[in-house]
């Protein structure tokens, strides 16, 4: 399954939002929202202070390695809470860095969550 499959939109369009500062603030409430139902935390200030892209998949891909070394249920569930399928994880397994791609589809997956609501909201 391919990412574009995934998030259902211009990867353009996804990536001209990332670079709202408000945006990727929403997005970063939404991934605390929904890794939170897994019980993994983020620092206080992780909802207040944007983050840059690449600090922001850093530190997904580091909880995605922790929630998966202490709880494959949790971590399925956390990828079912994310609306990810368990389908792309064979392709991303022989990848040389799972977690930090996975953190990638994860990232770009919340913050279609948050267009969509910015979207149909307006």
């Amino acid at each position: 399954m391919k990412l574009s499959e995934i998030i259902k939109m211009n990867p353009e369009v996804l990536n001209q939002e990332l670079k709202s500062e408000d945006f990727v603030l929403k997005t970063q409430r939404q991934i605390v929202k929904d890794f939170g139902t897994a019980g993994v935390d983020f620092p206080s200030d992780f909802q207040s202070i944007p983050i840059e892209i690449d600090t922001l998949i850093r530190e997904i891909s580091i909880r995605l390695k922790e929630l998966q070394s202490s709880s494959s249920t949790l971590f399925s569930q956390l990828l079912y809470q994310i609306d990810l399928p368990e389908s792309i994880l064979p392709d991303l397994v022989h990848s040389d860095d799972f977690h930090s791609n996975l953190a990638e589809i994860v990232l770009k997956r919340e913050a279609y969550k948050v267009f969509l609501r910015k979207k149909f909201s307006s």
